[in-house]
């Protein structure tokens, strides 16, 4: 009797010990937490604009569903739910502090090892694995996110479609999501067909004022969400190294040359002097500061492993 009360204290004493241990990992284990934000006044932050938007309510949700059944592969979520729910709280955390703060927004981590992010409009926010890897702090992904934020915040791919969609289709309204994407698709065919529209739309230069825009609209997200709003321009400047040195010094300044005359995006250069010139009219943090974040490292080691 004594003999079996022992074994049972025994065991009662392990099953307590291993409880304790559980309750001590789960408090070590770190949960992700939003640096504290900044309360300093950002007059100059770039404000939307509604401008000509036949995409409006539910018909921006829409156009987002068919350019994701478009766009394909691009968008096919990565079947890793710690990478995606940290992206998740990262970018919603930012929409807090963004101009479209009551909007809802969904980010989407896709298995693309090219880095890229972008948005399809009606809040659905896309970055690739590809990208993940190469971002070195949760500034830079805060930069990363902020900016395609900042591109759906102002409408820039509604605008951008319905200014397309009235040049060469003469399209004004939709009553569907039918008629959204056959229109989607009559589009695509116009500049198949005609491949000077699309040069022609280049030359305009609509596309790379979006882009500093957003550019703008990120800095003062990332801004007074706490974070270094810089980093955006150094993930860009260490994303520009790498490319001039797969490409070799000449071929990269000439390939920047077309990009400043031929392409939807402003060179780098550009792009960061533009982002330098807004440090000016907010108290900065210092150059190198960066948001310490157990829950970055331990995304970056889980996109490691599935790389």
């Amino acid at each position: 009797m004594i003999t079996h009360v022992k074994l049972l204290l025994a065991l009662g004493l392990i099953s307590a010990v291993l409880a304790f241990a559980s309750r001590q990992e789960a408090v070590v284990k770190p949960a992700w937490t939003p640096p504290p934000s900044r309360t300093a006044k950002t007059p100059f932050a770039p404000k939307p604009f509604s401008g000509h938007n036949i995409f409006k309510g539910e018909a921006e949700v829409w156009l987002a569903d068919a350019i994701a059944h478009w766009a394909n592969e691009m968008v096919t979520p990565l079947d890793d739910k710690a990478v995606s729910e940290y992206v998740t709280q990262v970018g919603n955390n930012l929409v807090s502090y963004s101009t479209a703060s009551q909007k809802h927004y969904e980010f989407i981590v896709t298995g693309a090892s090219l880095p890229d992010a972008f948005t399809a409009g009606g809040g659905r926010i896309f970055i690739s694995l590809g990208m993940l890897s190469k971002v070195e702090s949760e500034d830079e992904l805060a930069g990363v996110l902020a900016h395609e934020i900042g591109h759906d915040a102002f409408g820039h791919t509604s605008r951008t479609i319905s200014r397309q969609m009235f040049w060469l289709t003469g399209t004004k309204k939709f009553n569907s999501a039918a008629e959204v994407s056959e229109a989607l698709e009559k589009l695509l065919h116009e500049f198949k067909k005609q491949p000077l529209n699309e040069l022609g739309e280049t030359l305009l230069g609509f596309s790379r004022f979006d882009e500093l825009e957003a550019d703008r609209a990120a800095f003062y997200n990332t801004y007074r969400a706490g974070y270094n709003p810089c980093a955006l321009a150094t993930v860009l400047k260490r994303m520009a190294r790498d490319e001039k040195a797969e490409m070799g010094t000449g071929s990269y300044n000439t390939d920047q040359l077309l990009m400043l005359l031929l392409s939807t995006h402003p060179p780098t250069a550009q792009r960061s002097m533009a982002l330098s010139w807004e440090s000016n009219w907010v108290k900065m943090p210092p150059e190198k500061s960066r948001y310490v974040s157990f829950a970055f490292d331990e995304m970056k080691a889980n996109v490691k492993a599935l790389e």
